[in-house]
């Protein structure tokens, strides 16, 4: 029986800027990534040395509140075990490699040319896409998994680099549920709420709509004691009011 592989597919996805797991979709790019990934797990060259853990989905929030899986990322690691399986040919070269430590705009850049392979890539870091302490090494990495993945093919079909980018990371703690919310007046841990109008609103909103409006971090049933108490205060306020504004005491009439 063929292995079955999703890379960790899910039908929803947590969304941290809406505070909610929202709906996931498969765009045309992940499954041509994913076809491609299969591919190589399954290939004679490379089913010894490569593994589903070495991939994982590259997602990207929509304007229409899904969650979009958009390709596959596979790790430094991946691509080493991937450079070690290809031909002798066409592995990666360190004596084509050249630096420029003063790039564009500050840029640290490694840059590769091989004419046999017929490849020309590059690997740069600056401060606005690195914030670690080794910038040569993550340049070097850049450039050297984008070298083997156009040398294994697996670029043209939306398979990057963890490298490319910080996000792109594997961080386990990424995946952990968020961290629970308690409300400031009776201390129990804030839920989801769904109003009269069937609006539904995660902890998270819930709590920043209250900490904006009271100061304070509120459950929905606080909240709500908050507003009621507040009308009856306005309430009182404008008995007084009135009151003040007669032109005889009150208790003449």
């Amino acid at each position: 029986m063929a292995k079955s592989y999703n890379f960790g597919e899910k039908s929803t996805e947590w969304n941290a800027k809406v505070g909610k797991e929202v709906e996931t979709f498969l765009t045309p790019k992940y499954k041509e990534a994913k076809k491609k990934a299969i591919e190589a797990l399954e290939s004679d060259m490379y089913k010894s040395v490569l593994s589903e853990s070495d991939f994982w989905i590259l997602m990207n929030a929509t304007k229409n509140g899904k969650m979009a899986y958009t390709g596959l990322i596979i790790s430094h690691n991946g691509c080493l075990k991937i450079n070690d399986a290809l031909p002798a040919e066409k592995r990666f070269k360190p004596s084509c490699l050249t630096i420029d430590k003063d790039g564009f705009n500050k840029s640290l850049v490694y840059t590769y040319c091989n004419d046999e392979q017929g490849i020309y890539e590059v690997g740069e870091v600056s401060d606005k896409n690195c914030t670690n302490a080794y910038p040569y090494a993550m340049a070097l990495k850049r450039c050297m998994d984008r070298v083997i993945l156009k040398s294994s093919k697996l670029a043209y079909a939306g398979i990057y680099s963890d490298s490319e980018a910080e996000e792109f990371k594997n961080d386990p703690k990424e995946e952990t549920e968020p961290e629970k919310l308690t409300c400031d007046v009776c201390k129990n841990e804030i839920t989801k709420f769904t109003d009269k109008k069937g609006i539904e609103r995660s902890p998270e909103a819930i709590a920043l709509e209250t900490k904006n409006k009271f100061g304070k971090v509120l459950c929905a049933k606080c909240a709500h004691d908050a507003v009621v108490k507040a009308k009856k205060a306005k309430e009182e306020k404008m008995k007084i009011d009135e009151q003040v504004g007669l032109p005889f005491p009150v208790e003449d009439q």
